[in-house]
């Protein structure tokens, strides 16, 4: 198993935990990892464009949607970077 997937695993769990132990807690948790999850997302997706020449259709697969999806979603996020 990956770093990767330890620490997803254990992020899961925690979240799991949370939501059994105190509901509340698990969503302040969960909207927290969700607005950290988005900013990573935006900010790999604007390096992978940039500096590694992903195309949308790339961008579309790591993310399961279309590249015109892709685009949609991250186009301006690659603009700001470029700045």
């Amino acid at each position: 198993m990956s770093d990767l997937d330890r620490a997803l695993r254990t992020l899961r769990d925690t979240l799991d935990e949370l939501i059994r132990d105190d509901p509340i807690a698990a969503m302040r948790a969960a909207a927290q990892a969700e607005a950290l999850a988005r900013d990573a997302a935006q900010r790999a997706v604007a390096a992978a464009c940039i500096t590694a020449q992903a195309s949308w259709t790339d961008v579309g697969a790591a993310f399961g949607v279309s590249r015109q999806a892709a685009h949609q979603r991250f186009a301006r996020h690659i603009r700001s970077a470029r700045r």
